[in-house]
């Protein structure tokens, strides 16, 4: 095995741990860790795939509360009748970063997932994160996902997407940057005490940089998950030209709390 996953490495230039292999692979298991809270920010730019990842959750096991930002301010329905769904509907759009520092606040539960409206995980995808013991470790920070697994569609092509193949052989990859992580921040679970509340100036783009730094300032370990599959709409709704001032402001704003 170990000679296996050194030829991955080396086909594939991620970032590694150089530790022992068990510092960074972890297979599926059986235990059950406490229940998780999931935070949906949504503009219903496409329910389709909003119901579609709201019912990946709800078949989850380990999931016991789907938290929905709903920024569209518009009214939101599902016809599972289920009391883990929770929508809160605020008098603005709050943009993605304020939606995740109120669904912290707002969760029962220590651990969290937060993740796009416009992606979709393999089914119990939370309980094999969770059930890999990861979150047992004490220096863990918080865990993404890999770029490299995310097959990405087009918002001018494509309406719907599939739920990708399941499968358990996955494993963890340090992530020591905080920078230039593209959609790491897609999706990524962690423990409350490992989220900081992000600056209400960086309203869209680099909560997830900033998530990250904050950590690794104190000394925890972020880890991309590799080899589990994804499907996107790539830039669902942060691709409106209606959002293109934020994003540069945001981008001006973000040399205060992201050193070179």
């Amino acid at each position: 095995m170990l000679q296996s996953i050194n030829k991955y490495y080396h086909n594939n230039a991620f970032d590694t741990i150089k530790q022992n292999t068990n510092e960074i692979f972890f297979m599926y298991n059986t235990f059950m860790e406490n229940s998780l809270s999931v935070i949906i920010p949504t503009l219903q730019k496409n329910l389709t795939v909003l119901k579609k990842l709201v019912q990946i959750l709800l078949d989850d096991d380990i999931v016991s509360e789907i938290l929905i930002i709903n920024n569209a301010i518009k009214k939101l329905k599902f016809n599972e009748k289920s009391d883990k769904i929770k929508i809160i509907t605020p008098k603005e759009n709050l943009y993605v970063n304020k939606s995740w520092n109120l669904g912290i606040k707002e969760i029962k539960n220590d651990l969290f997932l937060i993740i796009n409206d416009d992606i979709l995980p393999v089914q119990n995808f939370c309980s094999k994160i969770v059930n890999s013991g990861i979150f047992k470790r004490q220096n863990t920070g918080l865990v993404g996902i890999n770029p490299n697994f995310i097959m990405q569609y087009s918002r001018e092509t494509v309406s719907d997407i599939d739920i990708p193949p399941d499968t358990n052989n996955f494993f963890f990859l340090h992530l020591p940057r905080y920078k230039h992580v593209s959609d790491w921040g897609s999706a990524f679970l962690g423990l409350k005490s490992n989220f900081y509340e992000i600056p209400e100036d960086l309203k869209i783009i680099f909560g997830d940089n900033f998530l990250l730094f904050k950590n690794i300032l104190n000394k925890k370990m972020n880890y991309q998950i590799t080899g589990l599959p994804f499907n996107h709409i790539h830039s669902l709704s942060s691709a409106d030209e209606e959002f293109s001032s934020i994003i540069k402001s945001d981008i001006e704003c973000s040399a205060k709390y992201l050193p070179k």
